[in-house]
């Protein structure tokens, strides 16, 4: 059952990520794209893995290459959130320590299902994906609303001409 659910999940999700992708590039802007490129990237990632070494062993241990996958997720997604003139960054870091912590409990308790340990490790990216498309439509929103509007934070001590 759960090998179904995971087979037609990754092709919508696969679908879902593309599209929000495709409409950064086409409304977005700084942050908007990085965190679609961001998230376009662990797929890909994840995808060319599974391609060449096959599907995860099985979710009854930790999986050392979705661990390593979140946790540069994770460093990413913090330097957009702290950089970006945007809220919805820090939602989507959130999200993504989430499912690195998913990793850490697996690997410290024994007792996580293996169920659990799953959607704990993959639904944060489906709501990455909503955060996303929120944020890309409150920014073309404001883009319409107020015209442009700086894409990331100044930083003190930094000269800008």
């Amino acid at each position: 059952m759960i090998a179904a659910l995971v087979q037609h999940e990754a092709m919508v999700l696969n679908v879902v990520t593309l599209l929000l992708f495709l409409i950064a590039i086409w409304k977005g802007r700084g942050p908007e794209l990085a965190c679609a490129s961001t998230l376009m990237a662990m797929i890909v990632l994840d995808r060319g893995y599974h391609a060449v070494l096959g599907p995860s062993p099985s979710y009854q241990a930790i999986d050392p290459w979705h661990l390593m996958l979140d946790t540069a997720g994770l460093f990413v997604f913090l330097i957009i959130a702290l950089k970006a003139n945007r809220f919805y960054p820090m939602v989507m870091a959130a999200a993504q320590l989430v499912a690195f912590t998913a990793h850490i409990v697996r690997m410290m308790v024994e007792p996580v299902s293996s169920l659990s340990y799953y959607l704990l490790y993959s639904m944060p990216f489906w709501f990455q994906l909503f955060v996303l498309a929120f944020g890309l439509g409150r920014h073309a929103s404001r883009v319409t609303r107020i015209g442009s509007y700086r894409d990331w934070r100044v930083q003190p001590g930094m000269r800008y001409s």
